[in-house]
């Protein structure tokens, strides 16, 4: 046989021999055939209430069931009465959360074989159902105002006389605030239901920043000298029994109580640098916090009594820290471009108030109302969670809880 007939029946085998397997390998798979990619699920639409509605829609060939899922929880399940129908098939749940916090929610679609696909991680975040007082110069001159947490409810609390600031609450429902009469700051006090008034430091030209001690049987201020000189002064929650605590010829102020009533935490600034400390109103003991050239100020000692949360610009523009009571151990809480401040720990605990440079005024007029949810368990960014109160063109400012 010839070169070339050799070469054409080698051919002619190869190509059957192709054919042959080409045929086998069809019969394997229409006998087998490769498994469906797994179902495509999307969420289309969140509410959040008291009751949160979701919808989502599915994607894919026989879908069986959607289920929505937070962490290792299923909190609801919808079987498709017709799967070989459906494609895209749309599902719509209400799930009421069982309590304030960051819920972390995924949707799973499933086939036929228990394949499944899954929505990207969705956080929804559920404040709690209390009150915020803050400052706001929403009719020209400072007033304090009233914030339902939960409907995001505004209403005027405390009518400007000339200016009303900076108001603190306490455990007995008294609310101490900074009000300006006559061209002088005072510190006054009301409860939360009747409006009227007692001015705690007639003797003072300039005091300022009240802080309530947990039993509510103590305020710690700020008082402002002629010289210009700010210290700190501990007075009874009637105004009686003032004692100054601190004696410096610059800056100390904005004072937060430890839960015992013991100590007191604080910001000193000397010349361009602020840093925190804490004193022991028994002995006059001072402790530095921080340190390291950033500047930190605003403490806020929270009811647990471990941690402290203050604002700092250690990572550029001043943001929301937290760090042990010692000082140690800093970790910071928000990122947000514009920056935030003026941390307000909630009774509990778990939550913080704070203001955020978001708003569409210049200035000051940027502040706006925000609530972190910053439990002690909740040491990864994704534990935590973040909504915003307010929005508009003027300052909210200065917020504190009502107990």
């Amino acid at each position: 046989m010839s070169l070339l007939s050799k070469l054409i029946v080698g051919a002619l085998v190869f190509t059957l021999l192709g054919g042959i397997a080409l045929v086998a390998v069809l019969a394997w798979l229409t006998i087998n055939p490769p498994p469906a990619p797994p179902p495509a699920i999307s969420f289309d639409s969140v509410e959040v209430g008291d009751i949160v509605t979701l919808a989502v829609t599915t994607r894919g060939e026989r879908v069986t069931r959607a289920e929505l899922w937070s962490g290792e929880t299923m909190l609801a399940r919808e079987v498709n009465p017709h799967p070989a129908l459906s494609n895209p098939w749309a599902v719509a749940w209400q799930w009421q959360p069982p309590a304030p916090g960051v819920y972390p929610l995924v949707a799973r679609a499933y086939d036929e074989a228990g394949n499944y696909g899954a929505t990207n991680l969705f956080s929804v975040v559920i404040p709690p159902k209390t009150k915020l007082l803050f400052s706001s110069n929403r009719d020209k001159s400072h007033a304090l105002y009233e914030i339902e947490t939960a409907s995001r409810a505004v209403g005027l609390w405390q009518p400007p006389t000339n200016q009303n600031r900076q108001p603190d609450v306490s455990s007995k429902q008294i609310v101490a605030f900074a009000s300006n009469q006559n061209n002088a700051w005072v510190i006054a006090a009301r409860t939360l239901q009747t409006p009227t008034l007692t001015v705690l430091t007639p003797n003072l030209n300039i005091a300022q920043r009240p802080a309530f001690s947990a039993d509510g049987k103590k305020i710690a201020f700020e008082t402002t000298d002629a010289n210009g000189a700010t210290n700190l002064v501990v007075m009874d929650a009637n105004g009686a029994n003032q004692r100054p605590l601190t004696n410096t010829d610059a800056y100390d102020g904005q004072a937060s109580f430890n839960p015992t009533g013991d100590h007191i935490a604080f910001t000193a600034r000397q010349g361009a640098q602020s840093d925190i400390y804490t004193l022991a109103l028994a002995d006059g003991q001072l402790t530095r916090l921080t340190s390291g050239g950033a500047q930190s100020a605003m403490p806020a000692w929270a009811p647990d009594g471990a941690r402290i949360a203050y604002v700092s610009n250690q990572s550029g523009i001043a943001q929301l820290w937290v760090m042990h009571a010692d000082g140690s151990n800093p970790q910071q809480l928000t990122n947000i471009p514009s920056g935030a401040d003026q941390p307000k720990w909630s009774p509990d605990g778990n939550w913080l108030a704070f203001v955020a440079y978001t708003g569409g005024g210049e200035g000051n007029d940027r502040r706006e109302l925000y609530l972190l949810y910053a439990p002690p368990h909740a040491i990864q960014a994704d534990e935590r969670g973040m909504i915003r109160l307010t929005q508009n063109d003027l300052e909210d400012t200065e917020p504190t809880w009502e107990r």
